[in-house]
């Protein structure tokens, strides 16, 4: 554990040792101060120096050639909005396009920000979001490259950062390997260390946030999927914050008939995950601007 370095009690090492050696050690009240480390998180090289400010500057950047497209076509939407229902029929999403109408006169940016993003950074940085479904879940979908999982690594970051409690970054895909590996080893000798399905999931049931990164690529053994369903259900049940990503919404995986989510025939979790609040690696405007 570590403190800070200018701390006079602990001189950095994070813990307070009483002459007495009959007393316990204590932990220093200066390591609140301090978020967990990128290497506590789990944070792949790629991502352990994301945060939101890096983010944005990047996102912006990324976004250059289409934000005056997209601006200039604001007056559409205001024009939409202003007729009457009867004469342009109803507007899908219409509460959310009011809002960002709203918000698009107070800050431009707004209808640049993946559509959701706002209110994910809100959550992370200042714990303000109300969850339609109770469950603090959010998922980020976009295409690869889109920047959703630097997204996910800088909302954790900040995450922690403010409560001061700890997370985790893991891999779907590798993750999955794990597993299989501890059932076919035999055939793939990368289970070294004898782990069961049990080490490898339990350590991931209670950190106090989780990033599942690329949830849709799970490895199609079905014995994969329900270790996985099982970890969710767990992190439901102890109301744990988590985060997935994949390239697309909930709804676009859970049509595939062959997914193994799908042949677990588990409603409960589908319900779950279509319930997640979204983020798509999008500009907010794009949804009605196609």
């Amino acid at each position: 554990m570590k403190g800070r370095p200018d701390c006079p009690q602990c001189q950095g090492q994070g813990l307070l040792f009483d002459p007495d050696p009959q007393k316990p050690v204590r932990v220093c009240g200066c390591t609140a101060d301090l978020g967990p480390d990128a290497e506590s998180l789990g944070l792949p090289s790629r991502y352990q120096e994301a945060d939101f400010t890096r983010f944005w500057k990047w996102w912006n950047n990324a976004q250059a050639s289409r934000v005056r497209v997209l601006l200039d076509r604001v007056p559409e939407l205001e024009d939409l909005l202003a007729r009457p229902v009867e004469d342009v029929g109803e507007v899908e999403g219409r509460e959310d396009l009011v809002k960002l109408m709203q918000a698009l006169r107070r800050r431009p940016e707004h209808g640049i920000r993946p559509a959701g993003a706002e209110a994910f950074a809100q959550w992370a940085q200042n714990g303000k979001h109300k969850f339609r479904h109770g469950w603090e879940l959010w998922w980020i979908h976009g295409p690869a490259q889109s920047g959703r999982s630097t997204l996910a690594a800088a909302a954790l970051r900040a995450w922690t950062e403010r409560t001061g409690r700890g997370g985790r970054f893991v891999s779907v895909r590798t993750l999955s390997q794990a597993i299989k590996d501890a059932y076919y080893d035999v055939r793939s000798f990368q289970n070294q260390g004898f782990q069961s399905v049990r080490d490898l999931v339990e350590p991931l049931q209670d950190p106090p946030l989780l990033v599942l990164d690329d949830w849709d690529r799970m490895d199609s053994d079905i014995r994969v999927a329900a270790a996985l369903a099982q970890l969710l259900d767990h992190r439901y049940g102890e109301e744990l914050p988590t985060i997935l990503t994949a390239a697309g919404p909930p709804e676009e995986l859970l049509r595939r008939e062959n997914h193994p989510l799908v042949r677990l025939e588990d409603g409960s979790l589908m319900e779950r995950l279509k319930g997640a609040e979204r983020v798509e690696m999008a500009p907010a405007l794009q949804r009605w601007l196609r």
